[in-house]
């Protein structure tokens, strides 16, 4: 009989799990539903073409360690998190689903379930599942706290100003602006945390792996759920440290555990080369951060013990106080990023963490988890003494929520007609300029381009050419791109121009005029390409030849000469830049013919005259090894050493003191931090079987020795 209350508890819970859960994800599959079966952009100048192209990067080429497409190549590896390609990638081979389909099938769903995830937060949180319910309502349809702070936020939306229906933020992020792996995160930070949260009252390795698990997938869809998930889990453990002193040996231990586990998962892809090269744009908050010091530090040490103590003390609220603290966090970072500077100004804007802008839809979710936290406290509170109150308030609340529906209603057409908008790609001009470049260049040879804005973003939907830029900045681990890219479009010294073009080693450069229908038009001083040869002109758009001396990829260069070659300080540089060029096109009257067989394998043959070596203006990587073959067709091939000029591009040195003729096979693999990262996984992986395991027989111990007795 005793078994009867604890069926009926668990029964009504799963009822409220899966009734709150299918409301909630009807109220977003409502906004979102013309998303679903698209087969383009439904806008343009969104960011999602460079995660669709990282799509068919995997299903074109399968998973090579070397990509030359990008950033004058790059390992493939550091391309993203993982996570949205791979799932395209499986839905293009399982099902055949077209990748811009695929793309919107999976952020489609992430779009839905991540409300469905912050009700399961803040029933967790509020320990209501009206809590819940108020959480993931609001998350799903209700506004941004930041159209009542900020008026360019106001304006970025597409409901008429004048109507009452006020757009959710994520809903404008996905159609508008393409932010797909930051929504797909979001349907696991939510979980992380829920999860975290039972492991620490209840002392479960499931609700411990459980979050860890969660952890990682919203590390391996976006860097953006990965730090978020750190605030969230850092604010439940800091609450949970204060208001429990009896606990907090065993908080600080469950907190560590946590993250190792989290962290030993996602390292096959979070390894030490990926860290350091995908968060190296926090720079500028290291450097603000450390600036600070001390002054700044004290202040902030001292707000951190005031809100210790008020928690420890005075909000006792164990949910209210995890979900005001994790919302007060990033509100700060958004607010203070646009509260530093005008939007004219937006360069010069503090970024607190990196991508500052970018965790609104976070302050969102944190703060509709905090309203759920708030109503199902006060509901709680009530139902200590009268449960028939208690029961009265969550039905009438459950109620204003039904009216939710009316509140959404005239949006539905509206978001219907954006969401399912698709830009038919196959008649746009960035079309037109990948489809003549794909046509008038040698992939095989490694012949590189220049474009700007928009057709750089498409150029490797439509086609393989390799280009400067490219679709991601956080993939380049060469130094120089994004300074070339800057000095193309704003500077205004003809030969510095010229010469970033001679060093990217770029057969055209795209540039675009007035009447230009790529969207963003931001090249400037359009006199100083005049010299050179037009072998496009249509619709504002020109094409350049760039007259190179030495076409190929592979250069014989003067070894010597090379320890002469100052390093530009800066990209207008010119002196160190033209004696640069000068080395590159001049120093050596022999050619080289460069090949590409596949993504990782590349070959070079010609002669050398002796003191000569090899540059390959590619970048310059650990996982590059080089093996020359002998003339004569006999013995194994010789590995030789590689290295990188002044400017990081890649360096091969043969060891052929007189010359002669050369033929190089040079490939590229896996690093130890790639081979270091999969070993931490697997480590992580086989300790959480035998942990597991080693429950599981204990466990059953335990209960056999019951039944004995």
């Amino acid at each position: 009989m005793r078994s009867i209350p604890l069926v009926a508890v668990t029964l009504l819970r799963i009822i409220g799990a899966l009734s709150g859960s299918l409301f909630v994800g009807y109220l977003g599959w409502l906004v979102i539903r013309g998303w679903f079966g698209g087969e383009g952009p439904a806008n343009l100048g969104s960011i999602e073409v460079s995660y669709v192209s990282m799509g068919r990067f995997l299903v074109d080429y399968g998973w090579k360690s070397w990509a030359p497409f990008w950033y004058f190549g790059f390992p493939f590896h550091l391309f993203y998190t993982p996570l949205l390609p791979v799932l395209e990638w499986l839905l293009k081979f399982q099902m055949g689903m077209p990748l811009w389909e695929a793309y919107r099938f999976v952020t489609g769903w992430s779009y839905i379930l991540a409300p469905v995830s912050a009700f399961f937060l803040g029933w967790v949180l509020s320990r209501r599942w009206i809590g819940g319910l108020v959480a993931g309502v609001f998350y799903s349809i209700g506004p941004t706290v930041f159209y009542w702070l900020e008026k360019e936020v106001l304006a970025d939306r597409f409901f008429s100003p004048g109507g009452v229906f006020l757009d959710p933020r994520r809903f404008v992020i996905l159609v508008r602006w393409g932010e797909g792996p930051h929504l797909l995160s979001l349907v696991f930070l939510p979980l992380a945390g829920a999860f975290f949260v039972q492991f620490l009252r209840r002392s479960r390795f499931f609700f411990l792996v459980a979050g860890a698990v969660s952890f990682g997938l919203a590390s391996l869809s976006n860097a953006l759920g990965f730090m978020g998930t750190l605030l969230l889990v850092a604010s439940i453990a800091f609450v949970r440290h204060a208001q429990y002193p009896k606990e907090r040996t065993q908080i600080v231990r469950s907190s560590l555990a946590f993250f190792l586990i989290g962290f030993g998962l996602m390292s096959f892809w979070y390894n030490l080369s990926f860290l350091t090269n995908f968060f190296a744009e926090g720079g500028t908050t290291q450097g603000m951060l450390l600036s600070l010091f001390p002054w700044g530090w004290l202040v902030g040490i001292f707000g951190i013990g005031i809100l210790y103590v008020v928690f420890g003390k005075i909000l006792r609220n164990f949910g209210v106080a995890v979900s005001l603290i994790w919302f007060l966090t990033l509100f700060t970072v958004v607010y203070v990023y646009y509260a530093s500077a005008p939007g004219g100004l937006s360069a010069l804007r503090i970024e607190l963490l990196p991508q500052a802008l970018r965790y609104m839809t976070q302050v969102d979710l944190a703060f509709s988890v905090l309203l759920g936290a708030v109503v199902g406290g006060l509901l709680r509170k009530v139902g200590r003494r009268f449960i028939i109150a208690e029961i009265i308030c969550t039905v009438f609340v459950m109620v204003l929520l039904l009216v939710s529906l009316s509140y959404v209603r005239p949006f539905i057409p509206l978001s219907f007609e954006a969401s399912s908008k698709v830009v038919d790609l196959s008649t746009s001009h960035e079309r037109v300029i990948a489809d003549w470049l794909s046509s008038h260049v040698d992939v095989t040879k490694g012949e590189r381009v220049f474009l700007p804005g928009n057709y750089g973003f498409f150029l490797n939907w439509f086609s393989d050419v390799w280009q400067l830029r490219g679709g991601l900045f956080q993939a380049s681990t060469h130094f120089w791109p994004d300074h070339i890219h800057y000095q193309m479009a704003n500077g205004e010294d003809s030969e510095i121009a010229m010469a970033w073009l001679k060093v990217s080693n770029a057969k055209y450069a795209v540039v675009t005029g007035p009447g230009s229908s790529e969207l963003y038009r931001e090249m400037k001083h359009l006199e100083r390409f005049e010299g050179l040869r037009k072998a496009y002109t249509e619709d504002g758009d020109i094409i350049y030849e760039v007259p190179l001396v030495r076409p190929s990829t592979a250069k014989p260069v003067d070894a010597k000469a090379m320890s002469g070659i100052a390093t530009p300080i800066k990209a207008d540089d010119k002196e160190a830049l033209l004696s640069y060029v000068d080395w590159v096109e001049r120093s050596s009257g022999n050619e080289l013919e460069f090949r590409m067989i596949d993504n990782d394998t590349y070959e070079v043959k010609g002669n050398l005259d002796a003191g000569e070596v090899i540059l390959v203006q590619m970048t310059a990587d650990p996982g590059w090894r080089a093996y020359l073959r002998q003339t004569a067709g006999q013995g194994k091939p010789e590995r030789i050493r590689t290295g990188r000029d002044p400017l990081g591009f890649l360096m091969l040195y043969p060891d052929i003191p007189l010359g002669g003729e050369v033929e190089i096979t040079l490939k590229h693999g896996l690093t130890w931090q790639q081979w270091l990262g999969y070993l931490i996984t697997l480590a992580a992986v086989v300790g959480i079987g035998w942990y597991g395991v080693k429950s599981l027989k204990f466990h059953a111990n335990g209960r056999a020795g019951k039944v004995q007795s």
